[in-house]
């Protein structure tokens, strides 16, 4: 029935088959193109991620939350937000601003704005801790002069920070500490006190160690880390410099000697001597390119064989890889001669340990260890230098191993000696401590510790809320602030010197519960408080929504 059918149809009616033909063809052709005719896309959407407002999936909506977050680090330098840290701090900001829209609370009035602003640290004086209107010009002059920071985004993140600090407060909450909590702090803050340092030289310390080689061999076996030879690569630098295609370079034009004038037009102005750059009446006169046209011409050429040697490098680089030429053969060689480019041989290297070649860049060599192992790609980039450019060719290549014993036995008796004088100078240390704390009884603690050879260092009077920077940063204080009076801390090694901490008094102060000092305190402690309780639950919120959207956490 079929075929009777179709041979009616393509002897009778050849116009109704041809017809029916053009009808499917055109609607094949319409609904499988990029766009459909009949609406529908003929690739799958982009699928929108929606984060309070903002798209995820769209990087101009990333650009715009991370733009946003680094202006605000910069207004706020006591978050302490790190460049590898904006687009988690871009997440945070922007769930608060979810929520403050969420709580209704609006942008701020110009008052309370300039009262917020007024609070940032940013701007006030160091040293009475006030606002400083002269600190806030020359910080707002300085980032709207930057072409990357608008000035609306300025003040629309000022404003959004306002809100944001909102939702901090309400999320923060009211904070709660014991009494005796609270008291303990303010009293660490308040008591005096009065240390003496005695330092003990590492460097003049000379211990007796004699290793036998059953100690060596055994701290080898426990070491082998410190002695397996890393992998090497071994390279030949091939640089292509612009003195090597001076002769190539073309007659230049007016235009061209003129346009480098004005480029360099002030280091030719500062390079000119006063006497030369003054008219006879003893005023200044205009320099002109006639006056360096010589000084002109020269970097013009040199600055055209520079092109010229980084297209060189780019074609020797490509014929490399049309004519698949061999590392080690005759066609490298002379096609290293036509080009011209001098070769550097330079000692092996392990990864991420690069040699300094003057003129070629660390980046350069680490670059070579992409195509380590991969035997059609001897060679690395092309790598602009002053001179031209340069590009390296593999010459070989060794694998990791751990060597035999006898291979690095000095070095092991190196480390083994330092390892060993460490040890002992850490014993000798906690001896040092226990014979000074027993005879604080019958002699001063300077007295003793000059008789041992420690460098004294006395200290002016402190309070545990001013203790001195250097003391502050170091791990002595940490060991010393709980010390009773009269007490010696362990040492503490730093700065190839052991020290020790000598309280000699500890002045603990009395405070009433009613005080103004002691007042104030709390107040403060509750605000920092309730300021830390509100990032860490806008953080909660932030790793919730994050979580539910991208099915993973990013806040750290």
């Amino acid at each position: 029935m079929i075929t009777w059918l179709q041979n009616f149809f393509l002897k009778h009616n050849k116009w109704l088959f041809g017809g029916l033909l053009i009808v499917i063809i055109v609607t094949f052709v319409l609904t499988i193109g990029p766009q459909s005719f009949f609406g529908s896309s003929g690739r799958p959407q982009r699928e929108a991620m929606n984060y309070y407002g903002y798209d995820l999936s769209s990087e101009a909506d990333q650009r715009s939350m991370v733009m946003a977050a680094e202006i605000s680090s910069i207004f706020h330098p006591e978050l302490q937000v790190q460049r590898e840290q904006l687009m988690d701090y871009a997440y945070l900001r922007v769930a608060a601003l979810g929520l403050a829209r969420q709580l209704g609370i609006p942008n701020p009035s110009q008052e309370a704005l300039r009262e917020y602003v007024e609070t940032f640290r940013i701007f006030q004086d160091p040293q009475s801790g006030d606002f400083s209107a002269e600190s806030y010009r020359s910080i707002m002059d300085a980032m709207q002069a930057n072409d990357r920071y608008p000035r609306e985004s300025i003040g629309r993140v000022m404003r959004e920070d306002y809100r944001i600090a909102q939702v901090r407060e309400a999320l923060g909450g009211p904070s709660f500490a014991l009494p005796f909590e609270m008291r303990k702090e303010y009293l660490d803050q308040q008591t005096e006190f009065t240390v003496t340092l005695a330092h003990f030289d590492y460097q003049s310390y000379e211990p007796d160690i004699s290793p036998s080689r059953e100690d060596l061999e055994q701290f080898f076996r426990e070491n082998p880390s410190r002695y397996e030879i890393p992998e090497t690569l071994s390279v030949t630098a091939l640089v292509f410099r612009q003195d090597a295609y001076l002769d190539d370079v073309p007659e230049p034009d007016e235009a061209d000697l003129e346009s480098t004038f004005v480029a360099n037009r002030s280091t030719y102005e500062e390079a000119r001597e006063s006497s030369e750059s003054e008219s006879e009446d003893g005023e200044a006169s205009d320099l002109t390119l006639d006056d360096v046209r010589e000084e002109v011409l020269a970097d013009w050429r040199r600055e055209e064989a520079r092109r010229i040697a980084a297209r060189q490098s780019e074609q020797f680089s490509v014929r490399l890889w049309q004519e698949e030429i061999a590392r080690d053969s005759e066609a490298f060689d002379a096609l290293l001669e036509e080009f011209e480019a001098d070769t550097l041989s330079v000692p092996p290297y392990s990864r991420n340990q690069p040699p300094t070649v003057a003129g070629l860049s660390p980046q350069l060599f680490n670059s070579m260890w992409i195509y380590r192992g991969d035997s059609n790609r001897y060679f690395s980039d092309i790598a602009q230098t002053d001179e031209g450019a340069a590009l390296l060719v593999a010459d070989d290549f060794s694998e990791a191993r751990m060597p035999e014993f006898e291979e690095v036995r000095d070095d092991v008796e190196a480390d083994y000696r330092q390892s060993e004088k460490r040890r002992l100078f850490a014993e000798e240390g906690a001896r040092l401590r226990e014979t000074i704390q027993e005879r604080l009884e019958s002699r001063s603690f300077q007295e003793i510790a000059a008789s041992h050879g420690l460098e004294l260092e006395e200290l002016d009077p402190f309070t545990g809320e001013n203790v001195p920077q250097e003391l502050r940063q170091s791990q002595v204080w940490s060991q010393a602030r709980f010390l009773s009076e009269g007490s010696v801390s362990p040492m503490v090694m730093q700065d190839q010197r052991g020290t020790f901490a000598y309280v000699a008094d500890r002045e603990v102060p009395e405070i009433e519960a009613d005080s103004e000092g002691f007042n104030e305190f709390i107040a403060r402690r509750e605000e920092a408080r309730n300021d830390a309780m509100g990032w860490a639950r806008l953080r909660e919120i932030t790793d919730q929504s994050l979580n539910s959207l991208l099915g993973t956490s990013r806040i750290q």
